[in-house]
């Protein structure tokens, strides 16, 4: 099992990792990958993101070139440091984390520790876990992209 650590990442790709950094890192290591441009028309601001998808395994989500966002999926290998696995049932899920509870306009469970699970709605078990740095907790804070600012 590979552990995943909300609000820092896991193995070698942090948060703290550029999008061009992550790209050398995954070449390195012939890691296949695709990359994503999502243009975000519409939305205010209008902040491009950038996605790195390992093809069922993560997807990395940068805006001006920062990462914000880890979504796993499809692969039971992935274990948060809780221990709270993809796979797992959501009821197994909620006994080790009660803070869990179910937002319905996401369609996922959200957790006070910094992630979010999405469950398979006909077998209730774990297919998707989401992990993001501090900022995203809050759309005002996350939107204003100050974040992604050099300091």
């Amino acid at each position: 099992m590979r552990t995943i650590i909300p609000y820092y990442g896991f193995d070698e790709i942090r948060f703290d990792i550029s999008y061009t950094a992550v790209c050398e890192y995954l070449k390195a290591k012939k890691i296949k990958y695709r990359t994503e441009f999502w243009t975000n028309k519409g939305c205010t601001p209008e902040v491009p993101w950038d996605i790195i998808r390992i093809d069922n395994t993560v997807s990395l989500f940068f805006a001006k070139g920062k990462m914000f966002k880890m979504y796993f999926e499809n692969n039971s290998d992935w274990r948060l440091d809780n221990g709270i696995s993809i796979g797992m049932s959501i009821d197994d899920a909620e006994k080790i984390d009660p803070s869990l509870r179910y937002d319905d306009w996401e369609e996922e469970y959200v957790s006070d520790n910094g992630y979010w699970l999405e469950d398979n709605p006909e077998t209730h078990r774990i297919i998707f876990i989401s992990i993001f740095i501090k900022e995203v907790e809050d759309d005002d804070v996350f939107y204003n992209y100050k974040w992604c600012e050099d300091k």
